[in-house]
């Protein structure tokens, strides 16, 4: 199987499971009376704890942990015969373009399920979340990086960041068109590879690191509608 194909059904199977993470009616556009109720449904929650173990399991079982390294070898032979051994550094700015894509799209009139502000809270929320779950792993999970240059490999945070962002995308503008959810999550799964490409990270980082990211951007969501909720009542 080609690496890309290791990575690309990984995300599939991740998408799959979590598209029904919140019902309709939270996705609708947000009525005049009030922010819209709270239907965020436990099931896709269960299932990205389970992408998240799957993604943490080769550290602990044997065959998985081959694998994670099979799929390595693949994806560092296929990069030596088809192109050569520098690293492509533009995974550092692609991790951001899904959650940037958030608010430049408000910005360029495209209609959300909120905007302004709202959209701003829901945004930077959803960064804070990610950051506030990724480090900490990262620091409390010694687990070495492909290339052996650092012991913080466990969950990737670029993935994570570009999954927010793309999960974030959907939230807000999956109403509009499914293109800019499709595009998002297109975006953050060619960065999760990129991830593999450069070695810097195993699949099993990267399919964490995407559960990570979408966990975040429902949390913010969930959150922000609590909040206007709760203000909205007084």
């Amino acid at each position: 199987m080609k690496p890309l194909t290791h990575i690309l059904t990984a995300i599939l199977l991740l998408r799959l499971a979590v598209a029904p993470a919140l019902a309709q009616d939270t996705l609708s556009i947000l009525p005049a009376q009030g922010p819209a109720p709270l239907l965020c449904s436990p099931v896709p929650a269960s299932l990205m704890g389970l992408a998240l173990t799957a993604g943490a399991s080769p550290m602990f079982v044997e065959p998985l942990r081959r694998q994670n390294i099979l799929v390595r070898e693949e994806v560092q032979l296929w990069r030596r015969n088809r192109f050569d051994h520098r690293q492509l550094h533009f995974d550092d700015f692609l991790q951001l373009a899904p959650l940037a894509s958030v608010v430049l799209l408000d910005w360029c009139g495209v209609p959300s399920r909120h905007d302004g502000w709202p959209l701003l809270r829901r945004t930077a929320g959803t960064m804070l979340i990610t950051t506030a779950i990724v480090q900490p792993l990262k620091l409390c999970i010694t687990e070495w990086r492909p290339d052996r240059s650092a012991s913080n490999s466990f969950p990737s945070g670029h993935t994570a960041f570009a999954f927010s962002g793309a999960e974030l995308l959907r939230l807000e503008y999956g109403d509009t068109s499914p293109w800019i959810p499709a595009a998002g999550f297109a975006v953050a799964a060619f960065t999760g590879f990129m991830r593999l490409y450069n070695d810097r990270h195993w699949t099993g980082d990267v399919l964490a690191g995407a559960a990570v990211g979408i966990i975040s951007a429902d949390i913010s969501f969930w959150l922000n509608n609590l909040i206007e909720r709760k203000l909205w009542n007084r």
